[in-house]
């Protein structure tokens, strides 16, 4: 009789800790991998305390333009001590990064790319469209390539950014 009384009250605090855990949604989190293998990961949350810039993305299916908020990709990199302006050398220009997508789908951008003393491109990681978070179908994460002409480097539900080196 003990013993089953023992295993009600198991049984009740296991099922206690598993509602509990699936009532806290799960933080989604960006990984962001240097050339030498070190990692960083930020949250929507950090994303959201970091300096926030905009990008506006032509939407050809509304032809409408629209405004995103985030933080540029070559500010994140520079958190990994990315060679960018005058740290970067010629071996640098080998360095690509990577952006992958939960759903499989992944793009390239060159690191010379993303130097403004390069181009002027602004690559955002964007966590919100119009001041609104993205929904599940763009977000969390999203990189925006507002500079190309063609959207197939703008990557939605963006978990990981890696910096590559070409042999």
């Amino acid at each position: 009789m003990r013993n089953t009384s023992v295993a009600a009250r198991v049984v009740v605090v296991i099922f206690c800790l598993c509602a509990a855990a699936m009532a806290q949604p799960a933080q989604v989190a960006l990984t962001i991998e240097g050339v030498d293998g070190n990692k960083l990961t930020f949250t929507v949350e950090q994303l959201r305390r970091m300096p926030q810039q905009s990008v506006s993305l032509a939407n050809p299916d509304h032809k409408t333009a629209e405004r995103y908020e985030g933080v540029l990709l070559r500010d994140l990199l520079a958190k990994l001590d990315t060679p960018i302006g005058k740290k970067m050398h010629a071996d640098d220009m080998r360095t690509y990064v990577e952006v992958a997508g939960r759903d499989g789908y992944r793009v390239v951008f060159a690191l010379a790319e993303l130097d403004p003393s390069f181009q002027d491109n602004n690559v955002l990681v964007a966590i919100s469209n119009e001041s609104k978070p993205l929904d599940d179908e763009l977000g969390p994460i999203r990189v925006i390539a507002p500079q190309d002409k063609r959207q197939g480097r703008s990557v939605r539900m963006v978990t990981a950014i890696a910096l590559r080196r070409a042999p």
